[in-house]
């Protein structure tokens, strides 16, 4: 792996007690590690057009960075790229298809299971994990080590990093420049604080409503990504969708919007053709016509790996302002923990 020049007071400067310290660093996580020359150059001479498919394993947080990485390369898939939040791999996969194991504490149990179930049927193993019994979980797995200390969710740049250039490789496209991707995230930021759809504001339209994000193909994925964010960072209820599905059955919904405090945010692209965007329109408009305040959010980027990870980092930061307007800790995972203290508890048997 090869590491920024600057890597140790990057980390060193970030609170990882704090959220929003974490998530404003998220252009420097974006930047902090590259795989080396050496590596992609393996990678492409193993394994490149020999694949019958790819299957990214994972839940949670570093699923989703998956997710935002395969959303952002579709039109360049000659094979399936697949997504698995199980604990297992679907019966198709075998070892002509790569697994790519995303889990960045390592500890996550679906996770395991299902990379254990990818190594018994011979599949060519990529893991991206801070360490944890995932490690060791494959003997050939082509692991990269990420750095210990982030909350997981916080910790998305830095697992796209490593993501995005494994399926390039693998797919034989050509890389995309993080870095320059980086440096024009930390110049939006500067940008957004001085308009009306900073994070800040966006918080206060969302503060004592239920969020319903809805994206359209590369932004499906990050409309996840934000719901999941208001659910773990603020503590609320959410909901996500995406188009051209949601102008086809949700929208009969919209007449709820007289008796519920719903405000719809959709997440507009430069990439909308004609018809994309004329559903979008209409949607908006009777979304309007039943009583709901709506958001139409265009940041205006320049190109569709900046609507990915830009719209990310905006609705990040969202999530973190309406946790502070709330008065919630946005660090806390308590329910989380519930679940996982329950599942891990010994079975007994009757």
């Amino acid at each position: 792996m090869d590491f920024d020049s600057d890597f140790k007071n990057t980390l060193a400067g970030i609170d990882t007690s704090n959220m929003m310290s974490m998530t404003n660093s998220f252009p420097l996580l974006l930047r902090l590690m590259r795989i080396h020359d050496d590596t992609i150059e393996d990678v492409h001479q193993t394994y490149g057009s020999k694949l019958d498919g790819i299957c990214i394993v994972g839940v949670g947080g570093s699923a989703i960075a998956g997710d935002i990485c395969r959303a952002y390369l579709m039109g360049h898939d000659l094979i399936p790229i697949i997504s698995s939040r199980n604990y297992s791999i679907p019966q198709f996969v075998n070892k002509n298809w790569a697994v790519i194991s995303l889990s960045y504490s390592g500890h996550t149990a679906e996770t395991i299971t299902a990379t254990r179930d990818a190594n018994k049927r011979g599949c060519p193993l990529f893991l991206v994990t801070s360490g944890g019994p995932l490690e060791n979980t494959a003997r050939n797995a082509l692991e990269f080590r990420l750095p210990i200390g982030l909350k997981p969710r916080a910790a998305l740049p830095l697992i796209v990093s490593i993501t995005l250039p494994i399926l390039e490789t693998l797919l034989g496209v050509q890389g995309t420049n993080l870095d320059s991707v980086s440096e024009s995230l930390k110049q939006l930021h500067a940008r957004w604080d001085s308009t009306n759809v900073s994070p800040a504001s966006c918080a206060q339209l969302i503060k004592d409503r239920i969020p319903i994000f809805i994206g359209w193909n590369h932004l499906a994925p990050v409309a996840y990504r934000a719901r999941c964010q208001m659910n773990e960072n603020a503590k609320i209820l959410a909901i996500s969708s995406e188009m051209p599905e949601a102008s086809h059955n949700e929208i009969e919904g919209a007449a709820a919007c007289a008796k519920h405090q719903f405000i719809p945010i959709l997440l507009r692209s430069r990439e909308e053709s004609q018809e994309v965007k004329q559903q979008f329109e209409e949607t908006t408009k009777i979304f309007i016509e039943n009583g709901c305040n709506t958001l139409s959010l265009n940041l205006e980027l320049e190109s569709r790996i900046q609507e990915s990870l830009g719209y990310t980092y905006h609705l990040d930061l969202t999530s973190c302002f309406l946790a502070d307007f709330l008065g919630v800790d946005a660090m806390s995972g308590e329910r989380i923990n519930q679940i996982k203290t329950k599942l891990e508890e010994p079975k007994m048997d009757l």
